[in-house]
């Protein structure tokens, strides 16, 4: 109605010549009030035209019916809700919308005239049906009314009966002298009892089953429900009095109700489980139904909501095209890689075995693009890494599964993992020195290995270390380590995810990023580190180690044998971090110890702590760096900062009191 009020301004700007303000004034809020009255009348006219198009239907029948002063809201079979308006305003020229007999929408604006029958291209309009059409009425900046069939994209003018004289909103005397929308609106029998307007107006009757509902929640009809990649989601309906259901889904869906003792009422829908050959980018766009067909006698109802698929990331579409993928802020492209192996591997059908990808003697760098979630990746033997290694699950809405059976040497070059689920499952029970996932035995001079990092990642039953220094003179550390994004389901006491253990050449290890992931184990597990070297052998370099360890969520991790423990370093952040623990484990908990004497920048103090029957610590009593100096103990959080535990997921629920604190992960 902005056009309409428009109008009114100009009219209001050509009164300023007017001497008395007052009388000005008063005509300005007549104006206003008239724009006011006629963007009321547009908007009942347009709900009354898309009730009758409902009502109009075969089959419809009203579920709850609410009766308000001058108008019905009506609930129906279909899950719509509908208003019927039952007055004009007598000072303004409407149009009365009707049905005749044949189905066919009529107008009424002129006193002393029968309704007429809308018409497109001298044609009359069917109100329902393949043909059907819904009028859409509005206001020019002019004052006159027009009347749309496509949903308001094109408007036309309405022209008085058998001339070519536009049809006034703002009222020539020729207003109906009744008032009112319809002749009458009433309940009787259980039937709503709808008398159209207009001489020879046919009565539409409509029955009311107000025991008999199937129906979405008015939420989840609003907007389509986005799913990713098998995705499940639970709503809950509305059922009474239904005798049957029938479900129907598009192909790929299930969708059906609940089993589950108290949960009859709530619909399961479970997305298709993608892979390349399920799901594409042009698909991904596409919504769709899942409706279920309830009846109760001779009576039926369909209640549906919209589903589709997320759009997705194709990264190795974005390789193909030239963009950037970062994995743990190291970035790749077709142009860094242009001499690479590149493998899109599905394991849809079958698992798949990546041992032949990996040798001592590679001669180029390898990137996988793994897709397809029903089987696993896998690698048998222990596989020594000498050249890049770069292994991406090729959909970001999909995170396949990587399962080795012994460790990974690394060797020479670097190892980045993206959107990979890592099951360590199989590496329980193996010998220590293959046992660990991966393994630096293979390093023989210093820079020869630069990067491990691990991004939007799983890593499963972590029974022992993920990364280990094997300890010996001849082998060398690596550059940087990067996890970020992840989640560490760890289910062993006292273990290090990264272990160098009693490295040597502890001037190889530079820098140490540990941001944005979750480690967690449903129990408490004592003793766990995040990163570890123990004394025991003289190193041949001094650590030099920058590290951060922020913005990440420990559920049930005690760090009684230190979280992070090291030679000496350059610089220590452990920042917006949570750590929440039962209160009833029985263990103290330690941020840090530096076992040499050293100067790093440190900044430990601005994280959340919960739980435990004893102290948490920033610093070891044997540490040789103790800051900060005024106290070593910490206060615990007053309330347990998650609400929700989602031990099976890793997803757990922060509480509105620490914003800013722990891991982000959708």
């Amino acid at each position: 109605m902005k056009k309409v009020w428009s109008m009114f301004m100009l009219l209001a700007v050509c009164l300023v010549a007017c001497t008395n303000i007052d009388d000005l004034e008063d005509d300005v809020d007549a104006l206003k009030k008239r724009v006011t009255a006629l963007e009321t009348q547009v908007r009942d006219i347009n709900s009354n035209t898309e009730a009758l198009r409902e009502l109009y239907n075969e089959g419809t029948f009203i579920t709850n019916i609410e009766e308000k002063s001058d108008s019905y809201t009506l609930t129906l079979s279909n899950g719509k809700t509908v208003n019927l308006y039952m007055k004009n305003d007598n000072n303004l020229l409407c149009p009365i919308i009707g049905i005749d007999s044949e189905g066919y929408w009529t107008v009424l604006y002129n006193k002393n005239e029968t309704p007429e029958r809308l018409t497109v291209n001298g044609q009359p309009v069917k109100a329902n049906g393949e043909s059907g059409k819904t009028p859409t009425f509005n206001v020019d900046s002019e004052g006159y009314w027009q009347v749309s069939y496509d949903g308001g994209k094109h408007y036309s003018y309405i022209y008085k009966e058998g001339t070519t004289d536009k049809v006034s909103a703002t009222g020539d005397g020729s207003a109906p002298t009744e008032d009112k929308n319809f002749k009458s609106v009433i309940v009787e029998n259980n039937e709503l009892v709808l008398v159209l307007a207009g001489e020879d107006a046919p009565t539409i009757r409509i029955p009311i089953v107000s025991d008999f509902e199937c129906s979405f929640a008015a939420e989840d009809l609003k907007q389509v429900q986005e799913f990713s990649a098998g995705e499940v989601k639970e709503f809950t309906m509305t059922v009474r009095g239904v005798e049957n259901t029938m479900i129907t889904a598009p192909e790929g869906w299930s969708a059906k109700f609940s089993k589950e003792a108290g949960k009859e009422n709530v619909l399961v829908v479970t997305a298709p489980v993608s892979s390349a050959k399920m799901m594409t980018r042009a698909t991904a766009d596409n919504s769709t139904d899942i409706a279920v067909l309830a009846t109760s006698g001779k009576y039926a109802m369909i209640a549906k909501i919209q589903v589709s698929i997320k759009n997705r990331t194709d990264y190795k579409a974005d390789f193909d095209n030239g963009k950037d993928i970062t994995i743990g802020g190291i970035t790749i492209n077709n142009q860094i890689y242009s001499d690479a192996d590149i493998q899109i591997l599905d394991a849809t059908d079958a698992d798949v075995a990546l041992d032949t990808y990996f040798s001592a003697t590679m001669s180029k760098p390898v990137i996988l693009f793994l897709t397809g979630t029903a089987h696993n990746f896998t690698t048998a033997g222990v596989k020594s890494i000498s050249n890049d290694v770069i292994i991406i699950g090729q959909y970001d809405d999909e995170q396949v599964t990587l399962r080795p059976a012994n460790c990974w040497k690394s060797c020479k070059g670097k190892l980045l993992l993206k959107n990979i689920k890592i099951d360590l499952s199989d590496l329980d029970g193996v010998a220590s020195n293959t046992g660990y996932f991966i393994n630096n035995a293979g390093v023989a001079s210093s820079g020869d290995f630069t990067d491990i990092c691990f991004d939007n990642c799983l890593i499963a039953n972590v029974l022992k270390p993920i990364y280990y220094d094997a300890a010996q003179k001849g082998y060398f550390g690596i550059n940087n380590i990067s996890v970020q994004d992840t989640r560490i389901e760890v289910n062993a006491i006292k273990i290090a995810l990264i272990n160098i253990y009693k490295g040597f050449n502890l001037g190889d290890y530079k820098t140490f990023n540990f941001k944005n992931n979750i480690v967690y184990s449903q129990t408490p597990q004592e003793g766990v580190q995040i990163l570890n070297w123990a004394t025991g052998n003289i190193p041949l370099s001094d650590g030099v180690l920058s590290a951060e360890i922020i913005n990440n969520t420990f559920v049930n991790m005690v760090g009684s044998n230190i979280f992070f423990r090291y030679q000496k370093g350059t610089s220590l952040t452990i920042s917006k971090n949570i750590f929440d623990v039962s209160p009833e484990a029985e263990f103290g908990s330690y941020y840090y110890s530096f076992l040499e004497s050293c100067t790093p920048q440190i900044d430990v103090t601005d994280n959340i702590v919960y739980g435990l029957t004893k102290n948490w610590n920033y610093y070891h009593t044997g540490s040789q760096v103790k800051e900060p100096a005024s106290s070593n103990n910490i206060t615990k959080h007053a309330t347990a900062p998650i609400t929700q535990y989602d031990y099976v997921n890793g997803i757990f629920t922060l509480a509105s009191d620490v914003a800013g604190y722990g891991a982000t992960i959708e």
